[in-house]
């Protein structure tokens, strides 16, 4: 092994990430005390990061109180309801459909549904008929007003056994998916003639082989049942009608939508030309989305690849839950279609799926179980002995409820009125103008919501579900109000949103409008009530003029306010320039991603004028501030290790080197005994300070009520710098033992005058050197785990000009150009991918406490933030 490795130098920002999540459990072979225990912060530590207590996020939840059960004589294979009949279907292996009054709960009907097992039920939109699919090859609609068989569809190909049907009603369409890998799918009009030969049914047919002659000419009993009587118009599927292939295997599940306010998060991704689409999961491991056309033609969009059998989905707004064999549950994107978590158990392959709040049912050979999907861990809930077969939920006058049903011949109906909602449904409605009022008092409103998303990216085993929630909310949104919007996906991170207003007033003096790209982001450091926040952190709150939540100033709130201006400015047909929304999700993650994904979705974004940020404060509380420059960064993490284990100081003290004492040694080479940095050339062409700019800084301490000096200022500001932030050693922590391993989280804030690949090599160079001169027999991996560079923009080009008058004219006073010393790593990149300058707007004050316990943002400040944009955005 090489003595000093240098890890990760290749120009990217390292942080850890993969997609899927992927988690297991051994369910059944394992203690419930082991299973429902709490998470505590130990149990997510990392390198990179202490995390704080999760008390602030609920894992577990009440479980469902059992309303009514009934038993059986035969299996229970599948289940429909519908509420405003108060009627539950029962699917059974004994080709029944039994019918349940849920005032009651007595059995009113028995129909003699199929010539083998009911595999399935589907009830149409308005709740008129009954589809049920079964073992003998049909497909049967039931009048719900007689409980009389309405139709039997059939098709002249042998198409084995119906797992799966779903009913288009605006198209008076019916699908369903088949043992022979098919989807079939008739246009079935109530009125209208139909043949009634029952010979062409797949029982009737005559089979050469089956339906033979026996020893003396003579047919068998059962061959001669065929010819009773059949009395419901019959439909044939056309041939031109049928899917062949649609899976290489059995076609499990299906479900079909409409595009309404309700669902546009299924249709982020969907042409607009298809207002329904067809979800099909099958045999062959794929979960396939088909396009279906006003003219009834179907399409195939999209496939999802799960490698092992498909045998169950539900969708939850832009979440598809696939249920695979050997107790694997699949969650995909719909908004990116990516695969995001993967969690395994050994519960047995999961036949059947229901989604209520945070809270996954799941109907395995080991009965029903429910899972809290934040932090995929199962509770201590289930029910049904034996394969449970059907789980499904429905509303009834407001209230949840869970039936279930299974091989052990019972069917129960279950209350989930006391289970936990860790996050209520949060939809937005989707037109081509804006319907949604774009007053202030919206803007607070939909900062609420936005704010209630627990965006957390440095824990996407916890928050995933959530944050990819909010960048679904904010293309609803942004589409809303009038933009085209889309979600661009960063392989193993949160999604990035592209949106863009189209200028719509002409400038005569242009050949073409201006193009001014807002950068932001929708993601927030992790935040905890019991650390000393006065409220809820994902709950906004209002005191004293302000606004108390995660994210309210950093950054939902100012970004919140440059929608709002730009959308006000197209409801009225006023913009003069695109206006484009690059908003990323991993941020306050070094921004995992970003840069690899924008460069991949340039040519979409297009050419860009200018780029405007809010992401940063006032320098005090006073006086408003524009910020034109930033530090860069180079973050290096140090790790000195042995060949030995941990060892005791009082059995091996003194035997060999030891990586602590290498590591002490090593750092104190970096900085001289007064403090300033070592690094052979580090501050070349490190200029001092214009005359001009030593006036700026003593205009800032006159204007500015802080307590500072202009070399203070200087220091933070436009001076590099160095800083150890911890050291980590292996061991059980005592004062007593030799550490196998010792590492060090260094960085580097450097100035524009610096180059980023320069100093990054120069330091990895001064310690590999300096490790040499030690002489140890220890090891030393440098690990560069992030990195940013500096940025300075020119504060006389027209951008900041204009912003300068707007603020002038909104807050009637001149604004403080100010520096700062921390890094966005995306703003020169932005500038060199798009060769367009940035300008920075910090929209809060000073004592916002971004990032710390109750941030929050003065309710003034966003107001005429949104009102200072409104007049950028019309002016440059």
């Amino acid at each position: 092994m090489d003595p000093l490795d240098v890890i990760g130098s290749d120009g990217n920002n390292h942080v850890s990430k993969q997609l899927p999540l992927k988690t297991a459990s051994s369910c059944f072979n394992s203690s419930f005390s082991s299973l429902t225990k709490q998470f505590t912060p130990e149990l997510l530590k990392s390198d990179n990061e202490s995390v704080e207590s999760l008390a602030n996020y609920p894992l577990l939840t009440e479980n469902p109180s059992l309303v009514h059960q009934w038993n059986h004589e035969y299996s229970v294979v599948c289940v429909s309801v519908s509420s405003s009949r108060g009627l539950l279907f029962c699917g059974t292996q004994d080709a029944k459909i039994l019918v349940f009054d849920l005032n009651t709960y007595e059995k009113i009907h028995v129909l003699q549904a199929h010539e083998g097992a009911v595999l399935c039920l589907e009830i149409s939109a308005n709740e008129k008929f009954l589809f049920s699919g079964g073992s003998d090859s049909l497909l049967r609609i039931w009048d719900l007003e007689t409980m009389t068989e309405r139709f039997t569809i059939y098709s002249l190909m042998d198409i084995g056994d119906i797992f799966s049907i779903t009913w288009i009603q605006d198209l008076n369409m019916v699908f369903f998916g088949t043992q022979n890998a098919c989807i079939l799918y008739a246009y079935v009009e109530v009125d209208g003639s139909w043949k009634n030969d029952p010979s062409f049914l797949p029982a009737n047919r005559y089979d050469n082989f089956f339906d033979s002659k026996g020893p003396g000419g003579n047919l068998n009993p059962k061959q001669n049942k065929k010819n009773k009587q059949h009395t419901s118009p019959l439909v044939e599927v056309d041939t031109y009608n049928i899917l062949r292939y649609a899976h290489n295997g059995y076609v499990y599940a299906m479900q079909s939508f409409k595009r309404t306010p309700e669902t546009v998060e299924i249709f982020i991704n969907i042409p607009s030309i298809y207002n329904h689409i067809l979800v099909s999961g099958g045999g062959d491991g794929l979960v396939k989305l088909w396009g279906v056309g006003s003219d009834r033609s179907v399409v195939a969009l999209h496939e999802l690849d799960n490698e092992d059998s498909v045998l169950s989905m539900v969708i939850s707004g832009s979440f598809l839950y696939a249920g695979l064999v050997d107790g694997q549950v699949n969650l995909w994107d719909l908004g990116t279609f990516q695969l995001i978590r993967s969690t395994k158990t050994d519960e047995g392959d999961v036949l059947s799926l229901a989604l209520y709040a945070d809270c996954l049912f799941k109907g395995t050979e080991h009965g029903i179980t429910k899972w809290k999907l934040q932090g995929a861990r199962r509770t201590d809930w289930v029910t049904h002995e034996g394969y449970a077969l059907t789980v499904k939920l429905f509303e009834r006058q407001g209230n949840p409820y869970l039936i279930t049903g299974g091989v052990n011949n019972r069917l129960a109906l279950w209350s989930l009125d006391g289970v936990y909602s860790a996050s209520k449904r949060r939809s937005l409605s989707l037109s081509k103008k804006s319907i949604l009022p774009l007053d202030n008092d919206s803007l607070l409103q939909t900062l609420a919501k936005f704010v209630s998303y627990k965006t957390v990216s440095k824990l996407p085993q916890f928050f995933i579900d959530d944050s990819r929630r909010c960048a679904s909310f904010l293309v609803n949104l942004l589409t809303s109000f009038g933009a085209t919007a889309q979600l661009i996906p960063v392989k193993n991170g949160n999604p990035i949103i592209h949106a863009c207003f189209p200028a719509q007033i002409a400038d005569s003096a242009k050949e073409k409008p201006s193009r001014i790209l807002w950068y932001g982001h929708y993601d927030v450091v992790s935040a905890d009530q019991s650390n000393g926040w006065v409220q809820d952190p994902f709950k906004m709150s209002a005191m004293d003029g302000y606004l108390y939540g995660r994210g309210v100033t950093d950054n939902k709130g100012p970004l919140l306010a440059a929608i709002y201006s730009v959308a006000e400015l197209f409801s009225q047909d006023a913009l003069k320039s695109d206006i484009v929304f690059l908003i990323e999700g991993e941020e306050e993650s070094a921004s995992f991603g970003f840069q690899d994904a924008v460069g991949a979705y340039k040519d979409a974004v297009g050419e860009i004028d200018w780029i405007f940020l809010s992401n940063s404060y006032w320098i005090d509380d006073h006086l408003p501030c524009i910020n034109y420059g930033l530090r860069g960064v180079v973050g290096v993490k140090v790790e000195i290790s042995s060949d030995k284990p941990d060892r005791h100081s009082g059995v091996d003290g003194g035997v060999s080197r030891e990586p602590a004492v290498d590591l002490v040694k090593l750092i104190s080479k970096l900085t001289s005994d007064e403090g300033r940095i070592l690094l052979p050339g580090f501050f070349d062409g490190v200029n001092p300070p214009s005359e001009e700019e030593e006036k700026d800084y003593e205009r800032i301490l006159e204007r500015a009520k802080i307590k500072s000096s202009k070399e203070m200022l200087m220091a933070k500001w436009r001076y590099p710098s160095l800083t150890v932030h911890k050291v980590t050693v292996s061991g059980p922590g005592n004062n007593t033992i030799i550490p196998q391993m010792a590492s060090a989280a260094i960085s580097l804030r450097i100035t524009p005058e610096q180059n980023l690949e320069s100093v990054k090599n120069m330091l990895v160079t001064f310690l590999k050197d300096k490790f040499k001169d030690l002489k140890t027999e220890n090891q030393c991996k440098i690990f560069i785990t992030h990195e940013a560079e500096p940025w300075l923009g020119d504060r006389r080009n027209t951008g900041f000009q204009v912003l300068e008058n707007a603020i002038v004219n909104e807050w009637g006073i001149e604004p403080l150009y100010i520096r700062e010393g921390g890094s966005i790593p995306s703003i020169r990149f932005l500038e060199k991918a798009f060769g367009a300058p940035a300008i920075h707007y910090p929209c809060g004050q000073a004592s916002d406490n971004a990032h710390l316990d109750n941030e929050r943002l003065r309710v003034r400040n966003l107001y005429k933030s949104r009102n200072i944009l409104n007049r950028v955005f019309q002016t440059l």
